[in-house]
């Protein structure tokens, strides 16, 4: 589960939303927006299956343009140290992944998408599997 940035980026809207913490995750949440767009517009010019496709798009709506509406209608914008704490996670998650895991995270973003262009279930996501799940009830 740590694996994937966007997960991250999630828990810190979920821990900013109910005011745990102070800092903004808008920006780093509009860059990862940014990114699924162009993983999007990839995506597209392969053989994705539609439904893979589809499912691609509801997981980030979920964990990406939900949370940016959601930020939205809070009237504080991004500051500097905003920034700042999203770069340091980013390091933070990024020296994790290597020691942890001991790979690149873009070993883990290429089989991510794979995953939804070939069906495979190696590298599905726990958001993914539950979204199988309940589409298959």
């Amino acid at each position: 589960m740590f694996e994937i940035f966007s997960y991250w980026i999630f828990i810190w809207f979920i821990l900013y939303y109910i005011n745990f913490i102070k800092y903004n995750p808008l920006f780093i949440l509009l860059c990862g927006y940014i990114f699924t767009f162009f993983e999007l517009i990839y995506l597209s010019k392969t053989k994705i299956s539609n439904y893979n496709f589809i499912k691609f798009i509801i997981i980030n709506i979920i964990i990406k343009f939900l949370p940016i509406l959601l930020i939205i209608k809070i009237p504080i914008k991004i500051n500097l140290i905003d920034i700042y704490i999203s770069i340091y996670l980013f390091i933070i998650y990024y020296l994790f992944i290597i020691i942890i895991y001991k790979k690149s995270p873009y070993y883990y973003y290429i089989n991510m998408i794979n995953t939804y262009i070939e069906d495979d279930n190696k590298y599905k996501s726990y958001i993914s599997i539950m979204y199988d799940y309940i589409y298959n009830i």
